[in-house]
């Protein structure tokens, strides 16, 4: 059978980092066998759903480089590739399971956590309206007739289950599980109204979408045993099972919006390389072996095994995210990084007041690309680089401890006559001139890079200053020096300081 596999979002929110995980390990497994990926969009929510959620889960994908053979925007052989696009598929099943006596009818007060409440019978319904103690099939045919008309609509199906029926799942990660008698109890395959609910509507896509393996989270596993019933229930044979090994954060509970950042999206506008994000997400449960960190996608896909996925938590560790995010920023061509921080830019709420000349943030990016761990760390941390300012909101530490005698102020002065009185400006130059200028005033140049740093940076730790100017131009920087003289005048910051 040839593989075929499925990524089957919700468009109730954006793309969690486990959710795309899960589409990762669903793409690498289709792409190392040769088969084929399918989106399928399971929107039957319509209360939660929105079309921005839809979109950005698309985005997503796209900009981790996950591509589908089938689904939506692309199409295929065995869509519609949205769930509410399938209703008469489910009618046609439901009628089938109906027909089997797979199913009765169900007024129960509180269903499982995956139904919406309905509209409430009058009778007294305690005796059986918890879900797993539900006695509806014990109704007459009178009763289910009576309630139904008071309902005003189609009543909830319940699938039954055998009470003393050992239920087994061969699980490609976990192996043999089971699930012993009492444990699986009958189960809602539709509400109240028809709508079907997840269990019944994923085996009848799954089905007939000829899924050959479901590879999903290990919060699913408990769904697999009634999963397998109704495959059995419909005349089809159920796919292989894997089970992802849950998603911890440091405290090695489970991943939450608690923990920060958890959207893809949100890892995008922090600055993380979509190639570092899935060579991250491809080890969280997975092991290429021999202890390697660093995968190229190919890479990925040649040695990906279902076999080498682990059973225990994985471990969403933000600093080795982060760190490998540098290595790949290190690995990247300058246009990439000057790509990624252009388009970080555009979402800077000053961004009016900031440079996109693409020449000059290619010089920056060109000077920083070596340190910076993230994109947005390039303009975050160095916002004086991109600011078309002269005057700056100057660190009151760095000026106390750097800039602030009437002895830093007159170097400061004579390093801007010196860099003014330049024919060229070129980094040698400015370095010349100011080294030049420190020797005939018997100082150490660091007296007149100090201040100066202050004055076109803001702070007291930059890249090398020579190099900083140098991106900066002649204009900036001498604008830079010009306004803070101007806004600390000699003595001023040292009668106030202590």
């Amino acid at each position: 059978m040839p593989v075929r596999v499925r990524f089957a979002p919700s468009p109730t929110g954006f793309l969690h980092v486990g959710g795309a995980r899960t589409a990762l390990f669903n793409w690498l497994f289709a792409r190392s066998m040769r088969g084929v990926f399918i989106l399928r969009v399971e929107d039957t929510d319509v209360a939660r759903e929105r079309p921005e959620f839809r979109a950005e889960i698309f985005n997503a994908l796209k900009w981790l480089g996950l591509d589908w053979d089938e689904g939506p925007l692309v199409g295929g052989a065995f869509g519609p590739y949205t769930q509410r696009e399938r209703f008469t598929l489910y009618e046609e099943a439901k009628r089938r399971l109906v027909e089997g006596g797979f199913v009765y009818p169900c007024f129960c007060s509180t269903l499982e956590e995956d139904e919406q409440p309905r509209v409430q019978d009058d009778e007294p319904l305690d005796s059986y309206s918890k879900a797993g103690s539900c006695r509806c099939f014990e109704l007459s045919a009178d009763q289910i007739s009576k309630k139904t008309e008071h309902l005003g609509a189609e009543p909830a199906l319940r699938f039954r289950v055998d009470a003393k029926a050992t239920h087994e799942v061969r699980d490609l990660v976990r192996g043999h599980v089971t699930f012993p008698p009492g444990e699986v109890e009958d189960f809602i395959i539709t509400k109240a109204g028809g709508g079907p609910l997840y269990n019944f509507a994923a085996v009848v896509d799954d089905a007939l979408m000829q899924i050959s393996h479901v590879i999903r989270g290990e919060e699913h596993l408990s769904n697999t045993p009634k999963q397998i019933l109704l495959y059995r229930a419909l005349g089809y044979e159920p796919p292989q099972f894997a089970h992802l090994p849950i998603l911890l954060n440091n405290e090695r509970k489970k991943l939450s919006k608690r923990d920060g950042a958890t959207a893809v999206g949100d890892y995008r506008r922090l600055g993380y390389l979509s190639k570092a994000l899935v060579n991250f997400l491809a080890l969280l449960g997975w092991s290429p072996g021999e202890d390697r960190e660093i995968l190229s996608i190919d890479e990925m896909v040649a040695l990906f095994d279902l076999e080498r996925v682990q059973k225990h938590g994985a471990v969403f560790d933000t600093v080795k995210l982060t760190w490998m995010n540098g290595e790949y920023i290190k690995a990247s061509k300058i246009d990439a990084v000057v790509d990624g921080v252009l388009e970080l830019i555009e979402l800077e709420p000053d961004v009016a007041d900031l440079r996109t000349d693409r020449w000059h943030v290619t010089a920056v990016c060109t000077l920083l690309q070596e340190r910076a761990k993230t994109l947005a760390e390039i303009i975050k941390g160095n916002k004086y680089f991109f600011s078309r300012e002269h005057a700056l909101a100057w660190d009151p530490e760095a000026v106390r401890k750097r800039a602030g005698t009437p002895e830093s102020h007159g170097r400061l002065a004579s390093a801007h006559e010196a860099l003014r009185a330049l024919d060229d400006w070129t980094l040698a130059d400015c370095e010349r001139a100011i080294r030049a200028l420190a020797e005939r005033e018997g100082a150490k140049a660091a007296e007149y890079i100090q201040p100066l740093r202050v004055a076109v940076t803001g702070y007291a730790v930059s890249p090398g200053i020579f190099e900083t100017i140098d991106v900066l131009g002649r204009d900036m920087t001498l604008g830079r020096v010009a306004a803070f003289l101007k806004a600390h005048p000699a003595g001023l910051t040292a009668a106030a300081t202590p």
